[in-house]
């Protein structure tokens, strides 16, 4: 993925369809970053081994999100050809990644 420029200029603009590395992203990842550090291990931010942890401990907690919030995209109709899109990679490696759990998983109940 090449870093981008990505402008507001309507704040009623659809999301880019693509993932975007841009200086807002990587200011959220920052800021993630120095937030977990101080939660995990205040007296040592700043340590690589730490920075390491935590950006793997952010990634992996991103990667676990993902089943639920494509299984969201399908309850609402989303083509699998647009969330192989957002997600960077072809359409049959997302469905095969995701389309078992986006059929079986159970979405909550909604009270009355």
């Amino acid at each position: 993925m090449a870093a981008e420029t990505w402008q507001m200029s309507d704040p009623w603009r659809v999301h880019p369809d693509r993932p975007v590395i841009d200086d807002d992203s990587a200011q959220i990842v920052a800021d993630a970053v120095h937030l977990l550090s101080v939660f995990r291990s205040p007296m040592n931010e700043g340590h690589a081994g730490l920075r390491l942890h935590v950006l793997a401990s952010l990634i992996a907690q991103a990667e676990a999100l993902l089943p639920d919030a494509v299984a969201d995209a399908r309850d609402r109709d989303v083509y699998w050809s647009e969330i192989a899109q957002e997600l960077g990679v072809t359409t049959t490696t997302a469905r095969r990644r995701y389309s078992g759990y986006a059929t079986t998983r159970r979405v909550p109940l909604e009270p009355d």
